[in-house]
């Protein structure tokens, strides 16, 4: 079931469960009200009646004098309360009057009444009254004892009171009537506010279902001043987060698939360069000298796929070992780099210059040193013979840099954001005599993120570079 569909039955079922109740219960209230002071005045109106014929027989009795006994008969009492009756002006009233017998001496009320009257089965001067239906009409039957002279009566006063149950009957009508007009315009109204409410889920829906398609640039556009426009903006967010994560899986999978590609061709050059010499020296007749310049290419490029997959280890350990910090001194980290460097320094005579601050700092050893050993030997292979490279290791504002700096050869300005691509070569001849594979760099940016530092190149061509890493 649709959202609105739930908003306009929920509401519905509300509005009933709460209007029609408390309608019926105004309604029922206001009729006991009215019956209640239909009732009190009836009682107060035969209370009168009765003690009027009571006050007149009194009169009779002074007028005639003490000693004259009045006899009243039937007649003269149905003559009086007639009387009575003609002044009181309310077609609705009617008199019952029955003797000690249960005989009617006086009835004015056209209708037939029933043959059990529990109103009439009266104690002492108690009152009794009933409400019943006679036909189709509705009376009031108030009973009291009334005694004239030395006769007992049984007085009945009697009351149409069915226009208060009509007035119910009718407010009833006009529930039902009213009802059924809200609940067809509240039909009417909570389908047209319950889809506003939910077209801007609906919007989210649709937008959904184009992310799920693939377009995740699809953002959905709703006023923020509700909760809707919230979970809007929070559903836009999640879908920028999604989409940035996206570009950056179909980034990772386009660097694979270069690093794939470039893998290929670096172990396909120098395989092509070594299988080719292997079958010259294996058929062809050569001298001496062509024998020792073929196995002297044969051995350089050997090495050098020796270096390349010994790179390709390193970089597939970090990706997968979990690295822990430990204190290491830095005097420490520069003994390991002076002799790790030192036969490669001297078999190019180039001059390796250390400046460091005495400290500790929490850091991968192993990995630090095989950082810098690669920053260092890129300086020296971009130098020439007799030239200095700087090694400069110092804390500031917390953190541990260390700087490489050379003199060298440089790098172009367009060159310097991708060198640290895998097998990326500025000068591919450079880095083919220096036995390199472009992938020292791509190392060094692994290890300084496992540090959770930051790496900068600042070069200009023919005037050097210097490498800064912060960690």
């Amino acid at each position: 079931m649709k959202l609105w569909k739930k908003i306009f039955i929920c509401t519905l079922i509300v509005f009933e469960v709460f209007f029609v109740p408390s309608s019926i219960y105004l309604i029922n209230s206001s009729f006991k009200s009215n019956l209640k002071e239909e009732i009190s005045s009836a009682i107060s109106e035969q209370r009168r009646f009765t003690a009027l014929i009571q006050s007149n027989m009194v009169f009779f009795k002074l007028r005639d004098g003490d000693n004259v006994a009045y006899n009243l008969n039937k007649e003269e009492l149905r003559l009086f309360i007639n009387t009575y009756l003609s002044n009181f002006k309310n077609e609705n009233v009617y008199v019952e009057v029955t003797d000690e017998n249960g005989d009617s001496i006086f009835n004015n009320l056209s209708e037939s009444l029933p043959k059990k009257r529990p109103e009439l089965y009266l104690n002492s001067n108690k009152l009794q009254y009933i409400v019943r239906d006679v036909n189709d009409k509705i009376y009031l039957f108030i009973a009291s004892n009334l005694k004239l002279q030395n006769s007992n009566y049984k007085f009945c006063y009697i009351k149409d009171v069915s226009r208060i149950y009509a007035n119910r009957t009718y407010l009833f009508g006009i529930l039902l009537k009213l009802n059924i007009i809200i609940v067809v315009s509240l039909i009417v109204v909570m389908i047209v506010l319950s889809k506003f409410i939910v077209k801007p889920i609906n919007s989210m829906i649709k937008s959904t279902q184009k992310i799920a398609e693939g377009n995740f640039s699809e953002r959905v556009y709703v006023p923020k001043d509700y909760e809707i426009g919230l979970l809007a903006e929070n559903f836009n967010y999640m879908a920028g987060i999604i989409e940035d994560k996206i570009e950056e899986l179909r980034r990772s999978a386009d660097d694979k698939q270069r690093f794939i590609d470039d893998l290929t061709h670096e172990i396909r050059t120098p395989l092509t360069s070594i299988i080719g010499y292997a079958d010259f020296l294996r058929t062809a007749k050569y001298d001496k000298k062509t024998l020792f310049s073929s196995l002297t290419y044969i051995y350089d490029e050997g090495r050098r796929l020796q270096k390349l997959s010994s790179k390709l280890m390193q970089l597939t350990i970090l990706r997968k070992e979990e690295f822990s910090m430990k204190e290491q001194s830095v005097e420490n980290l520069v003994l390991r780099v002076k002799r790790a460097m030192k036969y490669k320094l001297e078999e190019k005579d180039i001059l390796l210059k250390v400046s460091y601050d005495k400290i500790t700092y929490s850091m991968e050893l192993e990995l630090i040193t095989i950082l810098i050993t690669n920053l260092i030997d890129n300086a020296i292979k971009a130098s020439k013979s007799g030239d200095e490279v700087w090694l400069k290791i110092y804390k500031h504002e917390g953190k541990l840099l260390f700087e490489v700096i050379d003199k060298g050869v440089g790098i172009p300005k367009g060159d310097v954001e991708k060198v640290m691509e895998p097998f990326y070569m500025v000068d591919k001849a450079r880095e083919r005599a220096n036995n390199g594979a472009g992938i020292g760099l791509a190392l060094c940016k692994k290890i300084v993120d496992i540090h959770k530092g930051e790496i900068y190149i600042i070069s200009k061509l023919k005037e050097g570079t210097n490498v800064k890493v912060i960690i």
